[in-house]
């Protein structure tokens, strides 16, 4: 019998009050056996890949959201945020930043405190953080006509001179779209934009400040009609920026950890594609600028395990394609009660939130009035995957492959690394019932390793299901070989580590 099946209940029970895992005192080691039958995981220690950028650990903070509650530092430091998206979504378009910060035409709101000055002085700086600013390419200060290149290079010139890093700047939120704000003559045209970028911001922002990086906004490529102008048309920029999101409405956790990932994959595949067609440099970077389950009103599978495993499939999919830099939508700020509430849907909630961590819930001001009492800065299941692979594979582990028998797809997906001192396995489950597999690791030179086994998944989120929000769990397995056998729990996301 395999060592994880025996210790389902115990692993159950134990309660993490971190986002970071805590070892399991008093549980023996024990030798297994490999079978022959079980379907092998293997980790190629000579392949080559990527490097894991910390910034590919992010999430959006926005205007109308108190982030200087006090919960909000502690929480974003121990799931392990790097990077911080900046002043909204759509939002970007109306937002002028001066004085504070005003909105165009009531697209947006302002909480009280939180401005640019204030992000940067009691986040940015106390938390380390990178920073990533959309720019205003919707509507000029009056309000009556499209975005200025002078006021954003305004905005770079006034980051500089105050010292604050902010290392990322996009000219313009999703303005391919017709729900954005756009007042230019020819709203959502590619052409008006890419003529915008390359006479107006891309100069005047490295004018005002050289050593920035000023990015483009990028539809998922089967929008060729915007892809193809903008890329060819808008250049030089330094990086582009795309957004994803699989779900509007109605969801189907089958096709989020199914057909969701491996078309996001496929995605990046194409749009990297595109940006050769079109000449843009190897070296120029994709940004994941905003990323979540669904685009329109969230219901239960938002704060379910099923929403933590997507996150954290969408990460390892980012590092595998060399994608350094994500921020998912959102960290703070969302609660709603109109969502997809199907049975269908695996998740004991009745209510849905695009956010990382608990607002104080409930709170009546953003609809959300009758969920249970759960402090400010709770982790529910997405902030609790960032946390646990910000810890388990941090900046500077390297991409290696990982093969997966073809039986085992897509309820199995592996994303594997090399570290410092040994390699790691990221195994998901993306069914409703254990699974066997053996951990294989080849071409490593090496023989005996120590082992270490986080797990985060459906037997931790159950918990929730009587409002105790508890963390993943980890265990020590002794030293072992090139071969480990595990059980992967129903819903899970099992971190295997092999040190030297």
């Amino acid at each position: 019998m395999r060592y994880l099946a025996l210790l389902t209940g115990i692993l159950a029970a134990i309660v993490v009050a971190s986002c970071g895992p805590r070892a399991i005192p008093g549980v023996p080691s024990q030798t297994v056996a490999p079978n022959a039958q079980t379907p092998v995981v293997e980790l190629n220690a000579k392949s080559t890949g990527p490097t894991v950028g910390a910034d590919v650990y992010g999430a959006s903070l926005d205007t109308w959201y108190n982030f200087r509650n006090p919960f909000v530092n502690p929480s974003l430091r121990k799931t392990g945020v790097k990077l911080v998206r900046f002043p909204g979504g759509s939002e970007s378009d109306a937002y002028h930043w001066e004085h504070g910060g005003s909105i165009c035409d009531s697209m947006g709101y302002i909480t009280p405190g939180a401005t640019f000055d204030n992000l940067m002085t009691h986040a940015a700086r106390p938390l380390d953080l990178d920073i990533a600013i959309t720019l205003n390419y919707g509507s000029n200060p009056a309000c009556n006509a499209g975005g200025e290149p002078s006021e954003a290079a305004a905005w770079v010139s006034e980051a500089k001179s105050r010292g604050y890093r902010v290392s990322y700047w996009t000219v313009g939120n999703e303005v391919y779209g017709s729900w954005e704000y756009d007042l230019h003559k020819s709203p959502h045209d590619p052409a008006t934009y890419s003529n915008a970028v390359r006479t107006g911001y891309y100069p005047a922002v490295k004018k005002a400040d050289p050593n920035v990086k000023l990015g483009v906004v990028v539809d998922l490529p089967s929008d060729t009609a915007w892809n193809d102008v903008v890329l060819r048309k808008a250049q030089p920029f330094d990086f582009v920026e795309v957004h994803y999101y699989p779900e509007y409405n109605k969801d189907s956790d089958q096709e989020l950890l199914g057909p969701a990932i491996d078309n996001f994959a496929n995605d990046l595949a194409g749009l990297r594609a595109q940006m050769s067609a079109a000449h843009v440099a190897k070296s120029v970077p994709i940004y994941l600028g905003e990323f979540n389950n669904d685009a329109g009103n969230e219901g239960k599978q938002s704060v379910s395990i099923v929403n933590g495993l997507f996150l954290g499939q969408m990460l390892g999919s980012l590092m595998n394609a060399g994608v350094p830099m994500a921020t998912w939508w959102v960290a703070y700020g969302s609660c709603d009660e109109t969502g997809d509430y199907s049975k269908k849907l695996y998740g004991w909630q009745h209510f849905g939130s695009e956010a990382l961590f608990s607002d104080g819930l409930p709170n009546p001001y953003e609809g959300c009035a009758n969920t249970p009492k759960i402090p400010g800065g709770t982790p529910f299941p997405t902030a609790r995957v960032i946390a646990l692979l910000a810890s388990e594979v941090p900046a500077g582990s390297k991409v290696r492959s990982v093969a997966v028998p073809g039986s085992l797809s897509p309820d199995v997906r592996a994303y594997g690394f090399a570290q410092t001192k040994g390699y790691a396995f990221a195994l998901f489950n993306n069914t409703l019932k254990p699974i066997a597999i053996d951990a294989r690791l080849s071409g490593s030179g090496k023989t005996s390793f120590t082992a270490t086994l986080t797990v985060y998944g459906k037997a931790q989120y159950d918990k929730s299901k009587a409002n105790r929000w508890i963390g993943p769990v980890t265990r020590s397995l002794g030293t072992v070989g090139t071969i480990v056998p595990l059980t992967l729990p129903a819903y899970s996301v099992s971190i295997l580590t092999l040190s030297d």
